[in-house]
């Protein structure tokens, strides 16, 4: 494959060691998916013990016990918090300004996925696309800042499943955090591609 892109030089941990390392706003990123997935967690093992395996009928109307009430409250003003601070973040790091004014925008959707593999090295990269993918890779790289105001979301959808403490929030809840996990780990792989074809690319023009 022309100018493709080596995706095994280095285990999950070992890459997943380099991207905290790179500055601590990535170390807060991580401590949020962590902490998102935590909470589903203890969701989950709330939801056993107190509304399916004993049929609670508290589950069912909306009336939840005080331990979920207590951490839905902790939960909404964490993730309020965290999501009103990323989007303050983000506008004042740039990182919003870049994406909103990319000149890639103005593509079709399928256009676009077909430059990220291009630049990902799944895709043969076409000569009359090469001036427009460092562009794509300087995008994608911007992409995981966007991980930060998401995660706050996510917290806010799981403290509505503690405080409504119904089936059709818990579901809601599951879906959304399950959709940003996906999203994540998709921008951070990106990302990763990204560098790595930034790094090729000098190195062929020097």
């Amino acid at each position: 494959m022309d100018g493709g892109v080596d995706m095994n030089d280095g285990g999950p941990l070992e890459s997943l060691d380099r991207w905290v390392r790179r500055g601590p706003g990535r170390f807060l990123l991580l401590v949020i998916a962590l902490t998102v997935a935590g909470t589903a967690v203890i969701l989950a093992a709330g939801l056993v013990a107190s509304g399916i395996d004993s049929h609670d009928p508290r589950f069912i109307s909306g009336d939840p016990p005080d331990w979920a009430s207590a951490l839905g409250i902790l939960l909404f003003g964490t993730g309020l918090a965290t999501t009103t601070g990323g989007f303050l973040w983000l506008g004042h790091s740039g990182h919003y300004r870049r994406n909103a004014r990319s000149r890639l925008w103005a593509k079709g959707w399928s256009r676009r996925r077909a430059l990220v593999r291009q630049v990902r090295g799944t895709a043969l990269r076409r000569d009359e696309d090469r001036p427009l993918l460092p562009l794509v890779a300087e995008h994608l790289i911007d992409q995981p800042a966007f991980a930060l105001p998401l995660g706050g979301m996510a917290m806010l959808q799981v403290a509505q499943a503690f405080l409504r403490w119904a089936p059709g929030f818990v579901i809601l809840a599951v879906v959304f955090v399950g959709v940003l996990g996906v999203v994540t780990v998709t921008a951070l792989r990106n990302a990763r591609s990204a560098r790595a074809f930034l790094a090729e690319h000098a190195a062929g023009e020097a």
